[in-house]
């Protein structure tokens, strides 16, 4: 039940997530630091919800030296409040 309602918030926020950037060509001001400008170097999982994630994704956090990329706004927020917790092997 938890994994289909994690779900569910990933596909709401990727589509309300590429209706909101649509029409946009550049992203200005405070929100273009390096963080946003990284992509994701190899096509991956999301460790929230478990989608895949392609290559390029520019949703990227650095945990412990390596890229984790994300299918949402949503889960890359959730990851990185708690890294430890989905990177852990003890589920």
């Amino acid at each position: 039940m938890k994994k289909t309602i994690i779900i569910l918030i990933c596909t709401l926020c990727m589509t309300f997530g590429i209706f909101a950037q649509k029409g946009k060509k550049t992203i200005k001001g405070k929100l273009q630091h390096s963080a946003i400008s990284e992509v994701l170097k190899e096509d991956g999982q999301d460790p929230i919800c478990k989608m895949s994630v392609s290559k390029g994704s520019k949703r990227v956090s650095v945990y412990k030296g390596k890229q984790v990329g994300f299918c949402s706004v949503v889960c890359k927020e959730m990851f990185d409040k708690n890294p430890a917790k989905y990177t852990s092997h003890h589920h």
